[in-house]
């Protein structure tokens, strides 16, 4: 089943609860609520210290952006997953290798169910390509419309408002995860990979009721996924959805 990592399975009963930086847990095998617990202590500790704000806001630095884009999604996933008859342990790798994360599971789930013992978890984003001037224009001027009126003019940043007709913009956040979705598609991972998509909608927040409708929209498109499934999470975190997959087999790459 899948790709085989040398030394994983023996490991997996092991846990490391070494807490701290993103170094402490990179490349630790973790029981999975204890890295969600690890993932929220940091990202309690960068918002409390100083130019906190500043930096989840813009995430100019490589472990600021894993922080928000890349690990507090993986957790919100991993909780998820995580239940009575199945227990998730967690290694997050922060190199080049096709996949973020490697997540071992056991239980009963495994045992008689015929849960995945083992899949590959990678995690991207989707967002408007000048998302990072809007959030730039906030920081800076303390607002800003959506990214479709926001650009750079000269040294500043201008944003102007932008009308929609109905569903419009809710088609344009559907359209917007498809075409993330399909960029990922068309590259390799591992047999046995969950794709793990953080979705920042165009206009904002979404209401549950709009959230539902961009997920209608989704599989009406009816999407080639790859992967086993691919979990999708609202910006907020507070909305998901699963697009299942294996309609294609991925090209199988080892690792």
């Amino acid at each position: 089943m899948g790709t085989e990592v040398m030394g994983l399975d023996s490991a997996c009963p092991k846990f490391s609860r070494n807490m701290g930086s993103l170094s402490a847990i990179d490349g630790q095998l973790l029981d999975g609520l204890d890295f969600c617990r690890t993932v929220y202590d940091l990202f309690d500790e960068v918002k409390r210290g100083p130019d906190g704000t500043r930096r989840l806001r813009l995430r100019q630095s490589q472990a600021d952006k894993r922080l928000v884009e890349e690990l507090l999604p993986l957790a919100v996933y991993i909780q998820t997953r995580y239940r009575a008859g199945t227990r998730i342990s967690v290694r997050w790798e922060s190199g080049s290798q096709p996949y973020d994360a490697i997540l071992c599971f056991n239980g009963s789930s495994v045992v008689h169910d015929g849960a995945p013992r083992k899949l590959y978890a990678e995690v991207t984003t989707s967002v408007h390509p000048r998302d990072y001037l809007v959030r730039e224009r906030v920081h800076l001027k303390g607002g800003s419309f959506g990214p479709r009126g926001t650009y750079r003019g000269g040294k500043d940043i201008v944003s102007n408002p932008c009308v929609y007709n109905g569903f419009e913009i809710l088609r344009d956040f559907a359209a917007q995860i498809l075409r993330r979705l399909d960029d990922k598609a068309r590259k390799s991972y591992p047999a046995e990979t969950v794709l793990v998509i953080s979705c920042i909608p165009p206009h904002g927040l979404v209401l549950e009721n709009e959230w539902e409708t961009v997920i209608k929209e989704l599989r009406i498109a009816n999407p080639n996924i790859p992967f086993r499934e691919v979990f999708l999470v609202d910006r907020s975190m507070s909305y998901t959805a699963t697009l299942y997959g294996n309609r294609e087999q991925p090209p199988q790459v080892h690792v």
